[in-house]
């Protein structure tokens, strides 16, 4: 099958939860292999704790500009300001939240009262000028009350909430991933693009190693309007090879290179 133009080469990103072990030894140095790797975008997680101004200047150092930065319920929860000034400082445009806690997910009650508590964070971030987001594993696809985690939680995120679909774990959920971004294509702006090793057991891998059909991920992110295409894994073998072979990988499936993109 010949595929279109699908996303462009200043579309990918790294999230840099994958080279949290390098970064907490060294990440003034880890920063620079990443740029080194090709990236010019980086989605925040897993660094140590760093002032938000010596985080910037380092970032900006390298050439990297953030582009999303994760951060858990809880500390939304103790002070949603103090985490949009930390992003300010760092220039994040969106935040994502990339876990829901298991109290939040026993009930379809307690699922329902957690995409409003997203849908308030998010009214608060947009007041802030930034993007809200939320990120999947593969807890919500499991069975809830006659349905699921992730059909309750579709049905009742507001608008104001994005999605970053994650492919692994909607795999590693027993879902297609081409099926659920089609499904979801009016409010997906970001991809978490690991692989699948093949096995039993599941296990990440980097983009274009692994079973996951990513070229009609692509192209299906491409007719959604996807914003980002972001590299990660969890559990890399050698992060800097992973992440290198991964760029590589997704910037062949790119289009010309365009631009760059100011959200």
């Amino acid at each position: 099958m010949a595929y279109r133009q699908r996303m462009q080469h200043d579309q990918i990103a790294l999230q840099l939860y994958t080279v949290r072990h390098l970064a907490a030894v060294d990440l003034p140095g880890t920063l620079r292999a990443v740029a080194a790797a090709g990236y010019r975008s980086v989605e925040v997680a897993g660094l140590p704790e760093t002032a938000p101004r010596d985080l910037a200047r380092m970032l900006d150092d390298v050439g990297l500009r953030v582009v999303s930065a994760h951060e858990g319920i809880e500390g939304l929860r103790r002070d949603a300001g103090a985490v949009a000034d930390r992003l300010a400082e760092i220039g994040s445009p969106r935040v994502i939240v990339p876990w829901m806690p298991e109290a939040d997910r026993a009930t379809a009650d307690d699922v329902r009262r957690f995409a409003a508590e997203l849908g308030g964070l998010a009214r608060t971030f947009s007041a802030r000028g930034m993007k809200f987001g939320y990120h999947n594993h593969n807890f919500e696809f499991a069975s809830l009350e006659g349905t699921t985690i992730w059909d309750v939680l579709l049905a009742e995120l507001p608008p104001e909430v994005d999605l970053e679909l994650d492919v692994y774990w909607v795999s590693v959920g027993g879902r297609d991933p081409v099926t659920e971004l089609r499904a979801v294509s009016d409010r997906v702006q970001l991809l978490h693009m690991k692989d699948r090793a093949p096995g039993s057991e599941p296990h990440d891998a980097p983009a274009g190693e692994g079973t996951l059909a990513f070229p009609e991920i692509v192209e299906a992110g491409r007719a959604a309007g996807v914003e980002w295409y972001i590299a990660e894994q969890d559990e890399p073998g050698d992060a800097l090879a992973d992440i290198g072979r991964a760029f590589r990988y997704l910037e062949s499936l790119a289009g010309p290179a365009a631009s760059r993109r100011t959200n």
